[in-house]
């Protein structure tokens, strides 16, 4: 209803085909992904709306210590393979600590796109989401995916020294639920002996802490027997205080889905990972001759958001505006008409909400803005005229950084 015809057919192919020969670099321990000096494109664009909310966050941020600061960052296509996220998260565990990528689903479909954590696990593992048929409503984790595994269903992560923030973990933290008495898995952290452990018996979401002896790298485990649980996933961490960020994105979502997480499960999961901030990137799939469907989309998003703010009461918002998105008339690629509605409509949302508001669009450089993008060097965004590489990614992230930095400035003064 919201996706440009064709779009989400032809993405698996040509987008990720794309992305995934943008992504060659080699491993290091130090940030690999530094913005060219000589890349002008991209301006400050400070947090608008209202702004006040954002206290929940920069609160816990000026308490750090031993108390974690988590993030929840949704999106669409645009935040696939971790773009985006990865280099916001590495800025802030930068300056503020922390080790790990966060929380990642047991199944994912951007895994061959993602550098910052190597993902593999078997095939039968049964997977619903947003995406696939659910006949039998299971509910879908914060992430609006989960997981059913097969006796000897395993999965692994790998972390990849392509940023410091990835590079290691020393806590494993996994999520599930409806397990029985019986239920059990196995599991080993750096290829080390196998560790069974039994998992809780109930229907609410549980919360397996496994704590590594040192900085590690690899995570792996392997359903063995009893009845089958729902996974909802995996959260790489460390220890202590720091800042963790995670990547939740689903191509061809407009935001709208995330209606379907039942409220009930928002506030579990809150209980346990204790967002601070959610971040909401969407805009790609939403675009129609139909000028009433952006109506039809905000009233959604409101009605989202709100659910979201009920199942968060001590969590601030923060809406990320569409991109510039081009089509080409004549010999030229111009800002879609549409995209302009879509913005009107996205700061209406926040204010509706009495969330913050960041205009991507705006920091690009605004109207007709993204084909500077795709067409710098090197590129900061695919020939889709639609997504970023991943070296434009990171310049999102570092003006978004930015802004939210101006702004907690600003509040501790």
């Amino acid at each position: 209803m919201f996706a440009y015809k064709g779009f989400a057919r032809n993405y698996s192919s040509n987008f990720t085909n794309e992305l995934s020969q943008q992504l060659t670099f080699t491993s290091a321990g130090t940030d690999v992904l530094t913005i060219p000096t000589n890349q002008s494109l991209g301006k400050f664009t400070p947090l608008t709306g209202n702004v006040s909310q954002m206290k929940y966050f920069y609160e816990t941020l000026s308490n750090l210590r031993n108390k974690p600061l988590r993030i929840a960052h949704y999106g669409d296509s645009l935040i696939l393979g971790d773009i985006i996220t990865d280099y916001l998260r590495e800025k802030l565990q930068q300056r503020f600590g922390g080790q790990g990528v966060g929380m990642l689903n047991i199944i994912s479909d951007d895994n061959r796109m993602r550098v910052t954590t190597i993902h593999s696990y078997s095939e039968d593992w049964e997977y619903y989401s947003f995406l696939t048929r659910n006949p039998n409503q299971l509910p879908l984790g914060i992430s609006g995916a989960l997981a059913i595994p097969k006796a000897g269903s395993w999965v692994k992560y790998e972390a990849n020294s392509i940023y410091k923030s990835s590079s290691s973990f020393n806590v494993v933290k996994i999520y599930y639920s409806s397990a029985d008495y019986n239920s059990t898995i196995q599991y080993s952290v750096d290829n080390a002996a196998m560790t069974k452990q039994k998992l809780i018996a109930s229907n609410g979401v549980q919360e397996l802490v496994i704590k590594a002896k040192g900085n590690s790298k690899t995570f792996y485990m392997q359903f063995l027997s009893g009845k089958s649980p729902l996974f909802y996933g995996v959260s790489l961490e460390s220890s202590g205080g720091g800042v963790y960020v995670d990547n939740f994105p689903m191509r061809g979502n407009s935001g709208s889905s995330l209606a379907d997480i039942s409220e009930e499960l928002l506030e579990q999961f809150n209980k346990n990972l204790h967002y601070d901030l959610i971040i909401l990137s969407y805009g790609a799939n939403v675009s129609s001759p139909n000028k009433g469907i952006f109506t039809v989309y905000e009233n959604k998003m409101v009605n989202v958001i709100k659910k979201y703010q009920k199942a968060f009461p001590n969590t601030s918002f923060l809406l990320v505006s569409s991109t510039d998105r081009t089509q080409k008339i004549g010999t030229r690629f111009v800002t879609n008409p549409d995209v302009l509605i879509l913005l009107e409509t996205q700061k209406r949302i926040a204010e509706k909400t009495g969330i913050t508001f960041w205009d991507l669009s705006q920091m690009m450089g605004g109207r007709d803005s993204m084909d500077d993008w795709v067409n710098a060097s090197p590129p900061l965004a695919l020939k889709d005229y639609a997504h970023f590489t991943s070296l434009g990614g990171s310049k999102v992230a570092g003006f978004l950084f930015d802004a939210l930095m101006d702004s907690y400035s600003k509040f501790k003064n």
